[in-house]
């Protein structure tokens, strides 16, 4: 049977509600993240295929069903598409750290179909490769005039015991920067002001109480508040620390690189092991390559402007080429549709 109407299941259940997932443009974590979805959905109806979420389609209502996320066995929507006999197919985008119920066999094995950024786990047949998506912007800022300081870090205060986490990592940098360089190094982003202790319920509730969360948080000096839009921010600085939440797990590149890329700012990345398998070595720098921060920090304040505007000419030279085109919306929809279509 064609398939005409296709439902689609978030595990966050908000952008479940009022179709929001496909009218919404930004995430809560980032800039433009829900784009992707919108471009899918107006390159389904050229199509002739209709595509909901799960809060606005009844799952006896559609002829396909795409899960992001593998949900918990007991979610009702999901079990109603089980029962329905119909096809299923899983779009993996959190990593292990944070749902590791994604590379759990026992429960994928129910899907026609998986896409996936974890270049491991491809196979070319059934999981299939597919990375974050993006709009690219028509050039990369590059005006050296409106760098106001030489680095930033914009990411959330999360904490996880999970052995490939980088959370750590990140706190680190924020901390020896705050010590050695603080007149060098900003801060934003969400949860620096409250106590973050990994498996105790009861932190989160006394967040709740002002004066309690300022008493009883680790002060970050470097702190310069929440961010509407990240790249509103992060385009006045030279450079900008971007980790992943999750370290050498292949193929995992998510927005943190291309926030800097579009902004004009040049990335310090952690993350993806095989990352120059997807994006060239000149469009970034490798914190890899450096025995620690002083090293890296001596490499930032001693890089001319020229070979500044090097890295921003390969990064546009990158975005505008053949190779990026795995990371762009079009390529995003035209993927899962490829496979909506066969179903």
């Amino acid at each position: 049977m064609p398939v005409s109407t296709v439902a689609f299941h978030n595990i966050y259940q908000g952008l479940n509600e009022g179709n929001r997932l496909f009218e919404e443009r930004d995430a809560a974590i980032g800039d433009d993240l829900l784009l992707p979805f919108s471009v899918l959905r107006a390159k389904a109806a050229e199509l002739g295929i209709s595509v909901a979420t799960s809060g606005v389609l009844a799952p006896e209502a559609a002829d396909a069903f795409v899960f992001i996320d593998m949900p918990v066995p007991s979610d009702p929507f999901y079990r109603k598409a089980l029962a329905t006999g119909r096809p299923m197919f899983l779009l993996v985008l959190e990593s292990r750290l944070v749902h590791p119920r994604n590379y759990d066999r026992d429960l994928t094995g129910r899907f026609r179909k998986i896409f996936t950024y974890d270049d491991s786990q491809v196979d070319g047949e059934r999981i299939l490769k597919l990375n974050y998506a993006f709009r690219f912007p028509p050039a990369v800022p590059k005006d050296l005039a409106a760098k106001e300081k030489l680095c930033v870090m914009i990411a959330g205060n999360k904490i996880s015991r999970h052995p490939q986490e980088l959370y750590g990592d990140r706190l680190a940098a924020i901390r020896w920067f705050e010590k050695e360089h603080p007149l060098d190094f900003d801060l934003f982003g969400f949860g620096w002001d409250e106590v973050r202790t990994p498996g105790i319920p009861l932190v989160g509730k006394l967040n709740r109480i002002g004066w309690l969360r300022r008493l009883l948080a680790p002060q970050f000096p470097s702190w310069r508040g929440k961010v509407a839009r990240k790249r509103d921010v992060m385009g006045r600085y030279r450079f900008a620390l971007c980790y992943e939440n999750v370290r050498d797990i292949p193929g995992y590149i998510t927005e943190k690189l291309f926030d800097a890329f579009f902004s004009g700012t040049v990335p310090v990345y952690r993350g993806a092991d095989n990352v120059t398998d997807h994006i060239p070595a000149q469009c970034f720098i490798d914190l890899r390559k450096f025995s620690g921060f002083e090293e890296l920090y001596r490499f930032l304040v001693e890089m001319s402007d020229e070979r500044y505007l090097e890295y921003l000419e390969a990064i546009e030279a990158f975005l505008g080429g053949s190779k990026a085109r795995a990371f762009t919306c079009d390529h995003f929809a035209a993927t899962l549709l490829r496979e909506l279509q066969r179903a």
